[in-house]
């Protein structure tokens, strides 16, 4: 088969030029030269049938595209090449159009000599004689084979995941919109479960993202097989996956997802030999239960994964009315916490920070509050876990370090004799990149020494978090800044780990302090973290101090440093000059 126009095919197109096929018996002209030249090299099928669609014949490329050359094709009726995919009423429709117009123009289904059927764009133009005699039909089509495979890669792109394969939001949104109406017809019901692998950030950030994707991967795989053929496996994004089940009971539901968090939960086999271990959660909304559009019942899917992973981990919740109230009331407070950082509705208040057994107030903590627009008061035990879920904590606590360093440089200029300003810092700004960098900027902005900030950092952000906090503190350090462990005794401490932090003070949680007057173990503790922290070389405050006995036994014990309503409420930062130095008298 010849896949260029050749000789023989311009020769057999002349021949049809010179029998007349468009109205000429005459020798070959110029313009009729021309035409025989282009039929023979376009690259579009080009086919010449007589008046009654007995082909007489066609170029080269028609050759290419069919598999037909024109001696194959020559007196044979244009039906040898209908695929049979096309109805009757098809073809009648086509040739009733071209009676009335003489044209035609429309994609059709052909078949090629070898049986395969291909997509064309064909195109029909009648040839009539100078006195309006049909005598021939000429057409030209190009195969949509190319395109068409095109614009199926298009749509599969469009609506997979180019990572797993799996369909994306977007497939299964669609698929979930046919299955409530199914739903409905059959009165049926069924469940959107979203699946959220837990501790995955921590691959990225350890093993790095190629890790991450092998990881994903495999999870999709091991969805994919915990389901029947019918349900739907799709990639929402991140470390979220979203199923689809039609057809399920509720009573079902728990061992479905209980066998898909198991099988998460297995060792991950990566390359290199290395072995991750992880664990998932899922969130269930029924329908039509819960809802009866698929924008809610996805919704209400996250909503259950986000209380699942709150739970705990390495569980499942149902979506219930609840739930919904209680996301409504996240995204109430986000909004809220969004608007009272643009119309700095946030303050700072401070509490003295007291050195033993001398009483002197050497320095205070940086407390944030929130002012509300009517002047009520908000506790940040009440807003501070809603931005660290929100991820407004990062900008409020960045407020919170420029405007703790303004007012400390504010004392030291009006000539307090202090030594430390405490400043708390969260998990997700100790990690934000740029920290660092962003404090190192607001230290030069006040020209303040970074000797007198001590950043406070709890315990569980510090331990068991791989290298990173350590590489992190230690660059903290090398800025000059004092670094304590807040809330120290509630949470688990490795020794070891501990001695490799760069570090400067313990600070003795208050709960322990509470309870210092019932004796037993609450004074055991106090007194072995002061005695930990002696043997380490480092400062130890105690935090809550409310009392004189609560004083004396940390006095007595060695404790060095002390914080709470025992030397007065936080106060704004006008009251800090009268504060700043004063000595405070142990009651007897």
């Amino acid at each position: 088969m010849s896949f260029g126009p050749g000789r023989e095919h311009y020769e057999k197109n002349r021949n049809v030029l010179s029998s007349g096929a468009f109205g000429s018996r005459l020798p070959l002209t110029v313009e009729q030269e021309l035409v025989a030249t282009i039929l023979s090299c376009t690259h579009e099928a080009v086919i010449i049938t007589d008046a009654s669609g007995t082909i007489i014949s066609a170029n080269a490329a028609f050759s290419r595209i069919t598999g037909y050359s024109t001696d194959d094709i020559r007196n044979q009726n244009m039906r040898v090449l209908q695929s049979g995919m096309h109805p009757k009423s098809f073809y009648e429709a086509m040739w009733n159009c071209l009676k009335a117009n003489d044209y035609w123009h429309g994609e059709i289904w052909n078949r090629k000599k070898n049986g395969n059927i291909y997509p064309a764009l064909l195109t029909i133009s009648a040839v009539r004689s100078e006195d309006g005699q049909l005598t021939h039909y000429v057409g030209s089509s190009a195969d949509l084979t190319p395109i068409k495979s095109s614009q199926r890669e298009l749509e599969r792109r469009a609506q997979h995941d180019e990572l797993t394969g799996l369909p994306n939001r977007r497939l299964l949104t669609s698929r979930l919109d046919q299955a409530l109406v199914r739903s409905r017809a059959k009165r049926s019901t069924g469940a959107v479960i979203f699946v959220g692998l837990d501790r995955f950030k921590l691959v990225n950030d350890s093993l790095g993202h190629t890790a991450g994707d092998e990881v994903l991967i495999r999870a999709a795989e091991r969805l994919s097989s915990c389901v029947r053929t019918s349900d739907m496996v799709a990639r929402f994004g991140g470390d979220e996956f979203g199923l689809l089940c039609e057809s399920t009971p509720r009573s079902m539901l728990g061992d479905l997802v209980g066998r898909i968090l198991n099988q998460l939960c297995q060792p991950y086999f990566l390359s290199g030999g290395r072995q991750v271990w992880l664990g998932a959660s899922a969130g269930i909304s029924l329908f039509p239960d819960d809802g009866r559009d698929a924008a809610s019942l996805i919704q209400y899917a996250d909503a259950a994964l986000y209380h699942a992973k709150r739970a705990g981990k390495g569980t499942y919740r149902f979506f219930s009315t609840r739930l919904t109230e209680a996301a409504n009331t996240r995204l109430s407070a986000d909004l809220q916490l969004r608007q009272a950082l643009e119309r700095e509705e946030f303050i700072l208040h401070y509490q003295p920070l007291v050195s033993m057994p001398d009483g002197k107030v050497t320095g205070f903590e940086a407390l944030v509050r929130w002012k509300t627009a009517n002047g009520t008061i908000v506790p940040p035990g009440d807003f501070i876990p809603v931005a660290e879920e929100t991820g407004l904590i990062v900008p409020l606590g960045e407020w919170v370090l420029r405007t703790a360093c303004r007012d400390m440089k504010e004392l030291l200029a009006s000539g307090a004799e202090l030594t430390t300003m405490a400043i708390n810092v969260s998990a997700q700004q100790l990690h934000h990149a740029g920290f660092v960098d962003t404090l190192q900027s607001i230290l030069e902005e006040f020209d303040l020494s970074p000797s007198v900030i001590e950043l406070e950092i709890t315990e569980g952000t510090l331990m068991g978090q791989g290298k990173a906090p350590v590489a992190i503190l230690q660059a903290l350090k090398a800025l000059g800044l004092r670094l304590a462990v807040d809330d120290f005794g509630t949470g688990y401490s490795s020794l070891s780990y501990l001695q490799k932090l760069p570090i400067d003070k313990l600070k003795i949680d208050r709960s322990f302090v509470s309870d210092l007057e019932s004796g037993g173990a609450a004074q055991a503790i106090a007194a072995a973290i002061i005695g930990l922290g002696r043997s380490l070389r480092l400062e130890v405050l105690a935090e809550g101090v409310e009392n004189c006995f609560q004083l004396d036994f940390l006095v007595n014990n060695g404790c060095r440093g002390a914080q709470g309503y025992y030397f007065g409420l936080p106060s704004p930062k006008e009251a800090l000059p009268s504060l700043a130095g004063i000595k405070w008298r142990r009651a007897r």
